[in-house]
């Protein structure tokens, strides 16, 4: 009996997340209160508390369940030590595309995150997360441009730091645009496309 206790318990917080998911998405972040959560789940007010501090605590973990592309790319940089780290850029920013095009419900989150969710104090804890998150993925960019560098094939007008932020740039503007108007790109098809825009300019031959 306690087995099925808990899993009526995960159940109905699954159930939380889906129902702000969708609400956030429907309304935003900022207009939606927890009592339209809590309706939109057929379940009370109480029930969120039970599981969720306040709203900051539920959007957070709305955003757990979906493993961020760029969150992503910094877990892989992590493990990546060794091979081209050109080719180790590209390949992690065509999964972070694909990723983002082909999984529903990272479409709908990061469209929350991107385009439903405005910097506002109840929801500044995730948000400052987040913006920690930015701050250590363009500190591992610039150190696998130093390795491009160190091989005679970064653009010698670019500096390894402004060739990290200028990717992080163009990634989180292709994310931005993709989810605001998906039907106006086919991202998988053109995804080598878009990468080659970036890098071409930016990285030399192989001597």
């Amino acid at each position: 009996m306690a087995k099925k206790t808990k899993e009526e318990s995960e159940a109905t917080r699954e159930r939380l997340l889906d129902a702000a998911e969708e609400a956030f998405l429907e309304n935003g972040v900022s207009r939606t209160s927890l009592e339209r959560i809590a309706r939109h789940a057929g379940l009370t007010r109480g029930a969120i508390y039970w599981h969720f501090q306040d709203k900051s605590d539920l959007f957070e973990a709305m955003l757990e369940r979906v493993r961020p592309p760029m969150a992503e790319l910094v877990e892989e940089l992590c493990r990546t030590h060794d091979g081209d780290p050109v080719e180790t850029l590209r390949g992690l920013c065509r999964h972070g595309l694909d990723r983002i095009a082909q999984d529903l419900r990272h479409r709908r989150v990061y469209t929350i995150l991107f385009h439903r969710s405005e910097r506002v104090d109840d929801i500044n804890p995730a948000v400052a997360r987040q913006d920690t998150l930015i701050a250590e993925i363009i500190d591992l960019f610039e150190q696998q441009f130093e390795r491009v560098q160190a091989r005679g094939r970064l653009n010698p007008a670019i500096p390894p730091r402004v060739a990290a932020m200028a990717l992080h740039a163009y990634m989180s503007g292709l994310f931005s645009q993709y989810l605001r108007k998906p039907a106006e790109c086919d991202l998988e098809h053109d995804a080598d496309t878009l990468l080659e825009a970036f890098f071409g300019p930016l990285i030399l031959p192989d001597a």
